[in-house]
């Protein structure tokens, strides 16, 4: 896990919060409508099954979701305020959400979760990175390397969002030169373009 000064530009996203979980609440008055994940990127069905995990995309390896920005002005310009964002969504995990075992193939990016709606702390719903647990909670970061093994669910009786960034990770010029071309060949592939077409 990662502390928020390490990773540069995000403070406003939490200083806004609030107008960001505002315009994720209309989002999620017509929830029905907004597509399971596996749905958008049918390489992620494998970790998570059924249609509970869905995503409201903003932007994703440079392509723009521009009716999704349209919806929610305040957080795609807030989002548009981060350096180095590769893909932003909200993440909504319904009642009973499991997303699998996995991890990430780059230590090129970081997932950034900032929580907007989160069920009560009574209920289970976290976040597992190799043997720690996490909880989301309103208003606040969770920042950690996908690349070891992790897992999430959601057991409660109610939905959770989160405000779900990757952004390239802080690297010398070496680093760098490697993670955008790492970028740059994903862009071209079926995971990206699939998800592309399938958002529309």
């Amino acid at each position: 896990f990662f502390d928020e000064s390490q990773v540069p530009g995000i403070g406003p996203l939490r200083e806004h919060w609030q107008a960001i979980q505002a315009e994720a609440r209309a989002v999620m008055a017509d929830r029905q409508d907004i597509p399971s994940f596996g749905d958008i990127s049918p390489d992620h069905r494998r970790i998570a099954q059924n249609s509970a995990w869905k995503s409201f995309f903003f932007t994703g390896y440079g392509y723009n979701v521009e009716a999704n920005r349209r919806r929610c002005p305040r957080t795609a310009a807030l989002i548009d305020q981060v350096p180095n964002v590769v893909v932003a969504f909200y993440s909504i995990f319904e009642p009973g959400t499991h997303v699998r075992e996995h991890f990430g193939v780059t230590k090129a990016m970081l997932n950034v979760h900032l929580g907007l709606i989160v069920p009560p702390e009574k209920d289970r719903c976290e976040l597992r990175v190799r043997d720690t647990f996490r909880r989301w909670r309103p208003g606040e970061f969770l920042i950690f390397d996908e690349t070891f093994n992790h897992e999430a669910w959601n057991e409660s009786g109610e939905p959770r969002v989160v405000l779900f960034l990757q952004v390239m990770r802080p690297m010398r010029w070496p680093g760098r030169m490697l993670g955008r071309l790492f970028l740059w060949g994903i862009r071209q592939t079926t995971y990206v373009q699939d998800a592309r077409r399938a958002i529309g």
